[in-house]
């Protein structure tokens, strides 16, 4: 017998796979298979897959650029969303409207060759615009929802609409969307001669290489900053510098970055966690808070790595 799933989405435009490993589609590589991987083709397709997950109770997560999570070495199960076909970039005077699955640097490009500024802030953010905009993703000198104007997004009822970027109230790191999947998002930006924008893009890139493990397999920041206080700041006055479990190593240029340097594991990332947050704990009274999302963790391992 056909299982139920297979049979829902079988009027999806798009690709539907089974048993997809996880590991190549992450940038830190580490995670099992996700039971079902779906790339919809347009927002009717990402409506329907809600539809789909919504009356079989199946868990859902979308994907972005995979720069900003750590899938369990059991995998993930349900359905894993990746939007990377709706990858369009249109005009509209000093507005720019990105598809979801638009690599961040990608539309900066697009944005420095348009003569259009404002998103220079994002320059490093290794997403894409559907994850930068749940994520709010930012830098120190700005987030991702400075400069949004509007998103199209489809909610837990599968219904598609157009907010307004006052319908929303977002915070550090968490674009307040309420379960909400982002089809587009539109910008918008400032007239500039494009040399100055790409100065200020180069600027904020030399900082960014100098200062973060670019290029090392990471998640990006493990923890929020606390308020007023730098996580990478207090991992490493707490002497957690170049700790390690296995393969998994706090990094060396900027504390806040776990780097897999080998054939790392979600287990070791996981203990990595627990032992430089009571590190921090003991050593400062502050509790960190992660910033990476965890998929296919059973809760009491998500609690052995809070205690």
């Amino acid at each position: 017998m056909q299982d139920p799933l297979a049979i829902a989405l079988r009027d999806l435009r798009g690709s539907v796979r089974w048993n997809v490993p996880m590991r190549p589609m992450t940038h830190v590589r580490i995670g099992g298979p996700a039971q079902c991987l779906v790339a919809p083709l347009s927002e009717e397709d990402v409506a329907l897959v809600v539809r789909v997950c919504r009356d079989l109770d199946v868990p859902m997560h979308v994907l972005g650029g995979g720069s900003n999570v750590l899938v369990a070495d059991r995998g993930v199960r349900g359905v894993v969303v990746h939007l990377g076909a709706l990858n369009r970039v249109v005009r509209d005077g000093t507005r720019l409207t990105a598809g979801a699955g638009v690599t961040v640097p990608s539309l900066l490009r697009g944005a420095r060759e348009a003569g259009l500024a404002g998103l220079e802030v994002l320059t490093g953010v290794p997403a894409e615009v559907g994850g930068a905009v749940a994520m709010n993703a930012g830098t120190r000198e700005g987030e991702t929802f400075d400069r949004l104007h509007a998103l199209t997004v489809v909610d837990r009822n599968a219904e598609v609409s157009v907010l307004e970027r006052a319908d929303f109230r977002p915070s550090y790191r968490d674009g307040g969307l309420g379960g909400r999947v982002v089809v587009d998002a539109t910008f918008d930006l400032d007239e500039d001669d494009p040399k100055a924008i790409y100065a200020r893009f180069e600027s904020f890139l030399r900082y960014r290489n100098a200062t973060q493990p670019v290029s090392e397999r990471s998640v990006g920041c493990v923890f929020k900053n606390p308020a007023g206080e730098s996580a990478g700041r207090l991992i490493e006055q707490a002497g957690c510098k170049l700790m390690r479990r296995g393969a998994i190593q706090v990094s060396a240029r900027h504390a806040n970055y776990f780097v897999n340097d080998g054939e790392g594991t979600a287990a070791d990332f996981l203990g990595l966690i627990r032992d430089v947050r009571a590190r921090v704990r003991d050593v400062f009274g502050t509790e960190l808070q992660l910033e990476v999302k965890t998929w296919g963790f059973r809760e009491e391992e998500l609690r052995l790595a809070e205690s």
